[in-house]
């Protein structure tokens, strides 16, 4: 069964700090925290799918819920 995580944050400042990185890297590292977005809502819907009544009322919701949001997309937040 795979665990539901806390949601990622991007924390720029430290790199906003520093004139000198390239705003090429920072376009880099703007693009992986978007790519780790993604996957952490692929991963989390679909884990969403395989939970069982008991669970889902645990977590406060119904089924057709939890059925209409691991539809959505991945890239839709």
């Amino acid at each position: 069964m795979a665990t539901l995580t806390q949601p990622l944050s991007l924390d720029l400042s430290a790199l906003s700090a520093r004139a000198k990185v390239a705003p090429t890297a920072r376009a880099a590292v703007k693009l992986a925290f978007v790519l780790m977005s993604w996957d952490e809502a692929y991963r989390t819907r679909r884990a969403l799918k395989g939970l069982t009544a008991e669970q889902l009322q645990d977590v406060g919701i119904t089924r057709a819920q939890a059925e209409a949001e691991a539809r959505r997309p991945f890239w839709r937040g």
